[in-house]
């Protein structure tokens, strides 16, 4: 009973995600409040000066932060984004069709920062010529213009930046646009020039193979190298994106992979359970054995591999499917896990919001 409490429980939790929106509260204990976007996968510090001076990421989707000094935060020593050489006089917050959206406007113009719901790119975007300074957790990297591998640091024409807190783990934060723009990386910090009009995509979040398909950066030389693991997570994240196309149901396309991928490990599943009932099997005969050498540890062990010998039984034969399932199942895992399906089924909203992210470093 208490396990059928336990699993409606888990299933209720995606009905109590938050609602986007933004809040008043003090991010890093200096008495001045921030204002903070809230989404069900992180949330934004906006300061007076139009920076986002914290870029928390969620551990589990849908929870809320109340001490952002605990919060696992992306911004080292120093904002996240911040706006060089610009004055803000007003700010307005809005939320329109679950869009945040944050503008600063000053004499020189206006700064917009948009933040799509079930996304963890922040589009930022100004009518006048606009100077920012990014700086994160992690090791930069930048990828030039004619370059196919990113380097620790340069200056140009940029196709993207980037830091990693582990190469392909943990969390990053990846600045791109849709054309190579300029600037520069020194160190942990970069420098980059926007021109009116223009918009900077600034992704936030898990440094994760299917995260970067979903937020569309697979697409970047050298940002990630997907492994043998790597590839088999693409194949069913096509496999399922397929499923969806013909079906039109996410939930749907998640029941036709898990099938699919049940019937690719049932020959390794059926060993597994025939070896499992060969022991079951011998079992009142091992009884016996454990009974006659109860006190001769090494005779009983003996005797209990001869009746194996006697029967052609071998007891390791029902791991070695398990080890080879385990892995499989757990990019299975993964790929539901990090894939935003923006549709739910019955009354789950999100059917990704079920499973638990990942700490930060």
């Amino acid at each position: 009973m208490r396990r059928l409490w336990a699993t409606l429980f888990l299933l209720a939790l995606p009905a109590l995600a938050l609602e986007a929106g933004f809040k008043d509260q003090d991010v890093n204990g200096d008495g001045v409040p921030e204002k903070i976007a809230v989404t069900n996968l992180m949330d934004l510090a906006f300061d007076q000066k139009g920076q986002v001076v914290g870029w928390y990421v969620k551990t589990y989707k849908g929870t809320a932060f109340n001490d952002y000094t605990r919060a696992p935060n992306l911004s080292g020593n120093g904002p996240v984004v911040a706006p060089v050489g610009f004055t803000p006089e007003k700010a307005e917050y809005q939320v329109e069709d679950g869009r945040l959206l944050a503008r600063f406007q000053g004499q020189e113009g206006t700064l917009t920062y948009r933040i799509e719901k079930g996304r963890y790119t922040v589009q930022v975007t100004a009518d006048f010529p606009l100077t920012l300074r990014l700086s994160a957790q992690g090791s930069p990297k930048v990828l030039l213009q004619g370059q196919t591998e990113p380097t620790p640091s340069g200056e140009g024409q940029l196709v993207y930046l980037a830091w990693q807190t582990k190469p392909k783990a943990g969390y990053a934060l990846v600045a791109f646009a849709q054309r190579p723009f300029l600037g520069k990386l020194v160190g942990k910090e970069a420098t980059l020039t926007l021109t009116p009009g223009e918009t900077l995509k600034v992704y936030g979040g898990q440094n994760e193979l299917v995260r970067f398909h979903v937020e569309g950066l697979l697409s970047l030389p050298g940002l990630f190298s997907p492994n043998i693991w790597g590839q088999l997570s693409l194949g069913l994240l096509w496999l399922m994106e397929v499923a969806f196309r013909y079906t039109g149901s996410w939930g749907l396309a998640i029941l036709f992979l898990t099938l699919v991928v049940r019937l690719l490990l049932w020959p390794l599943m059926h060993q597994q359970f025939k070896s499992m009932a060969e022991i079951q099997r011998l079992q009142p005969l091992i009884q016996k054995i454990n009974e006659k050498y109860k006190d001769d540890p090494n005779k009983r062990a003996e005797a209990t591999m001869k009746l194996y010998q006697e029967h052609k039984v071998n007891p390791a034969a029902g791991c070695l499917p398990l080890f080879i399932q385990m892995p499989i199942l757990f990019i299975l895992w993964k790929v539901i896990a990090n894939y935003e399906f923006g549709q739910g089924l019955l009354w789950i909203p999100d059917l990704a919001e079920l499973v638990v992210g990942d700490h930060l470093p």
